[in-house]
């Protein structure tokens, strides 16, 4: 089994050359992170070199090197998954057992079941020629006894060899394995299965390395074997104490669960690789089915790991072939029951989770590593990468120029400012910039600054540098160069442009190449005041202070996020629940005065007497502290995110509060506007919009929802125009090419509304089915404690809406109607102090209801902020009850 990180080994050595991280993910079509991961697990246990500069550049040691002992920790163990981890201790002794002088100790290896014991042995006879234990030809003989345990005298011929006549059927004289294994190794599975008589004629070759074919009388065979043996039993149930004896090393493979997430990760993708290679096809797989495979029991291990993953790709390609998706996708619904229960154990380990799976991605591709160049990869750390891919794709749906520009286009500035903030420290800038382009950018900026009369700073010329040695890879490979906003720049930044006109002419002459007008606009925004000004005020930043109750849940939130960001801001606070409040108040002050900060507080918390401890601290410090409660590790990675760019106090604030309320405030479920809308989009307002607007306009009533069609340029301007329109309707849906989700409106992709089926989802959730006005006006003397009933009516109808859409299901029709009645009804009761009713097993109907309780209790917490009530864990269930029995079942043809 070649784990991805020895392809990526193998890929270094074949090539004899130095490549970049993009390079390897390009070659192997994995994913620029993994590659990255995948190299400098490499250069850490010395089997690669790392080379200074910018891009880093990675090679194999040199042949001479490796004779010399420099790689000597390259072996066939280190293809296995897991080796420097859960297989560490395993291998260790595995390479004791064939190193031991003079030929190496016999061996058992004990796991269960698909842990893979055959390929651990198939590594030891590798390594042990690698080692020049035996020779390079020296064979590996592998045999199951479990094949022959019902004849005893087959399975002792088969091993020891039979000569004619020694029994019934015995017509010739024929070798054995020890014979054929001479010189090397024999490996004998399930050795559980050999009889004791067996068991004994094997001590007695381990001991002397002497045998006997079976009805040899006189002549004694010898033979040089090394014997592993393996079982999924406990030997001393099944083998003799004389035998076992004889075996001085027994090593023990860890079944899946007792090995770490991230193995298991390496497993999916390596399986997954597989596959599509077979395939020659690209397979996607949904995050949810891809999160079922990391978190399931799989009881055997790894093998049904690779059973469970070909079987899902099988449906996935059936689906693929009758035309019942576009390509292959692994869904969820394509996992057997017992895999799909790997998702209730989704908060078991969430940081472990939030680094393996990012979290901004619905579909996961793995490709087929065959056909490399057929597949474009996008590095989401260069911008140029990002254009020209987004480019690629306009170009092949046959926009012409000026169609490409206005698609393209970005906010320049924020990225500009981001990537600013995002860049190493400088103390490890002389690692990978190389002395020729420092000092370029110290001619560079001599000339920006006698021209422009400013000042730039170490930081400024980093970015530059930085910035300059990818532009001249970039040029030296003839990839095309676009900047989708030139014009603007030109005419917003005119002295910026004329004097990066005069530096493109200093590049061309030092650098012996041509610096194309578009690369000009981006050399422009290196000049700018304002970048200028963003990169003078990092050094003073708001202060964020994460405070969780529990012994270590905020710093391992805020760990998680550093990892993330690779930067170190941010403070965690644990309140373990044995501490006094008074006390923990005492030490937040402390730490704040120790910290000094002059740019203001961020408290982040979860819940209870910590929120108050902004006020307090602003009172008696007199510093400005704002705080955001009920905080999750997404808030805490916007809020360090944005405090390590420099922004303001305010605008760090309104940033978590907006990302809080998109996922659980009650206030933007707000009244029903006097309008119903439906927004359609794509990135140039017609093309898959006016097709959207063809399908879906003979569903709907547009007497009633308006049909408005949108061009996508930035999703912050997109954003900006969408809370426009909220403020005159109410919008049921967006639907377009490119995801966004936002204010708990739902979204649905082109792809969904153009499957079959998908439109009579979309006509369910967008029509006024249901006599609202009736209801309202039945409640209006009903409720007591309810100020407004209508307002009750459409808070609650929104409420059942995104329930349908998170949990992925449609409600059969009127049932929503009866579901809000009872609803509201409910807050009348819990307002008046109604009594709880029980729900009968409720930690049953929990546990198999696990995901769909959780969103339920998610979406009750805006009921209970909004009418300040607490629904309890009954009503929770009943309603998760009432929304799961009544979904509409959609029959498969």
């Amino acid at each position: 089994m070649l784990s991805r990180r020895d392809e990526v080994f193998k890929l270094l050595n074949n090539v004899n050359g130095k490549l970049t991280a993009n390079d390897v993910a390009e070659k192997l079509q994995m994913d620029r992170a993994n590659a990255s991961r995948y190299l400098n697990e490499l250069f850490k246990e010395g089997q690669i070199e790392k080379l200074p500069g910018k891009p880093v550049l990675y090679q194999a040691f040199k042949k001479e090197e490796a004779k010399s002992g420099i790689s000597s920790t390259k072996t066939a163990f280190d293809r296995l998954i897991g080796s420097a981890q859960s297989l560490k201790v395993s291998i260790q002794q595995a390479k004791a057992a064939i190193l031991y002088p003079p030929n190496g100790l016999h061996t058992l290896i004990l796991g269960k079941t698909g842990t893979g014991k055959s390929l651990f042995a198939e590594c030891m006879y590798k390594f042990a020629r690698e080692a020049d234990m035996v020779s390079k030809n020296a064979p590996f003989v592998s045999f199951n006894c479990a094949d022959y345990a019902q004849n005893p005298q087959l399975l002792f011929g088969h091993i020891f060899g039979v000569i004619k006549g020694a029994y019934t059927g015995a017509e010739q004289t024929r070798e054995g394995l020890l014979a054929k294994a001479d010189g090397g190794i024999l490996f004998l599975d399930e050795i559980h299965r050999l009889p004791p008589e067996g068991q004994e004629m094997l001590f007695t070759f381990i001991d002397k390395g002497e045998y006997r074919p079976l009805g040899e009388s006189q002549a004694v065979h010898t033979a040089a074997v090394q014997i592993i043996g393996a079982t999924t039993e406990s030997p001393d149930n099944f083998l003799l104490e004389t035998f076992t004896r004889r075996i001085p090393m027994t090593i023990t493979l860890p079944p899946l669960a007792e090995r770490q997430l991230e193995e298991r990760y390496e497993l999916i993708e390596f399986f997954l690789s597989q596959e599509a290679t077979r395939l020659h096809q690209t397979i996607r797989v949904h995050r949810q089915a891809l999160m079922a495979f990391l978190l399931y029991h799989a009881s055997a291990n790894v093998g049904q790991l690779q059973r469970d993953l070909k079987l899902a790709c099988a449906k996935a390609f059936l689906h693929y072939k009758t035309k019942a998706t576009n390509y292959i996708l692994i869904e969820q619904d394509d996992l057997p029951i017992y895999v799909q229960k790997g998702l209730l154990h989704l908060k078991d380990e969430p940081e472990k989770m939030n680094r393996l799976i990012d979290v901004n991605k619905t579909i996961f591709k793995f490709y087929d590593t065959s056909e490399a160049n057929d597949i474009a990869i996008e590095d989401v750390d260069d911008v140029y990468q990002a254009i020209q891919t987004k480019a690629d794709q306009l170009m092949k749906e046959g926009k012409d120029q000026s169609e490409l520009e206005e698609a393209l286009h970005m906010d320049v500035d924020q990225y500009f400012h981001e990537y600013m903030g995002q860049l190493p420290t400088q103390q490890s800038a002389k690692e990978i910039i190389s002395p020729a382009i420092w000092q370029l950018t110290d001619q560079v900026y001599a000339l920006a600054e006698q021209r422009l009369e400013r000042k730039y700073n170490e930081k400024m010329r980093f970015a530059f540098a930085l910035h300059l040695q990818s532009t001249i890879e970039r040029i030296r490979e003839q990839k095309h160069i676009v900047h989708p906003d030139l014009n603007n720049v030109r005419k917003k930044y005119s002295k910026e442009f004329q004097a990066a006109i005069d530096i493109s002419a200093l590049l061309e002459q030092s650098l012996g190449i041509e610096i194309p007008f578009d690369e000009i606009g981006f050399l422009t925004m290196f000049l700018t005041e304002e970048v200028v000004e963003s990169m003078f005020t990092q050094e003073s930043l708001v202060e964020v202070i994460v405070m969780m109750h529990g012994r270590s849940t905020a710093t391992s939130m805020v760990e998680t996020v550093q990892e993330l960001l690779n930067i170190e801001s941010g403070t965690a606070m644990d309140m373990p629940l044995s501490v006094e409040v008074k006390a923990m108040y005492e030490k937040v002050k402390a730490k704040v005065q120790q910290l000094n900060p002059t740019k203001g507080v961020l408290i982040l918390s979860d819940m209870g007497s910590l929120t108050s401890f902004g006020n307090m601290l602003t009172e008696e410090l007199g510093i400005r502290t704002k705080t955001v409660s009920m905080a999750s590790t997404p808030v805490v990675l916007e809020a360090i995110r944005k405090a390590s760019l420099g922004r303001g106090l305010e605008d760090i604030y309104q940033s978590c509060q907006q990302l809080f309320e998109n996922k659980y405030k009650a206030q933007i479920l707000r009244t029903k506007p006097t309008k119903n809308a439906v927004i359609l989009t794509c990135f140039t307002g017609e093309g898959v919009a006016e097709q959207l607007r063809a399908r879906v306009a003979p569903v709907i009533d547009e007497s009633k929802v308006d049909i408005i069609v949108l061009q996508f340029l930035h999703k912050e301007a997109f954003r900006e125009r969408i809370d426009q329109l909220m403020e005159e309707y109410n919008i049921l849906a967006i639907m377009g090419s490119v995801e966004f989700q936002y204010r708990e409106i739902p979204f649905f992709s082109a792809l969904e509304v153009f499957s079959e089926g998908g439109i009579d989802i979309v006509k369910r959730i967008i029509n006024d089915e249901v006599p609202y006005d009736q209801l309202i006006s039945s409640l209006e003397g009903n409720l007591k404690e309810v100020e407004s009933p209508e307002q009750l009516v459409y808070f609650l109808r929104k409420i059942i809406s995104e329930l349908q859409v998170q949990m992925n299901i449609v409600l059969e029709p009127g049932v929503d109607i009866g579901v809000i009645l009872h609803l509201a009804f409910l807050v009348e009761r819990m307002k008046l102090g109604g009594v709880d009713r029980e729900f009968p097993n409720i930690d049953t109907f929990t546990k198999q209801h696990m995901i769909e309780m959780q969103i339920t209790q998610q979406m009750m917490e805006n009921v209970n902020l909004e009418y300040n009530i607490i629904v309890p864990q009954s009503e929770i269930a009943y309603l998760t009850q009432m929304m799961t029995a009544n979904k509409v079942i959609v029959e498969e043809n």
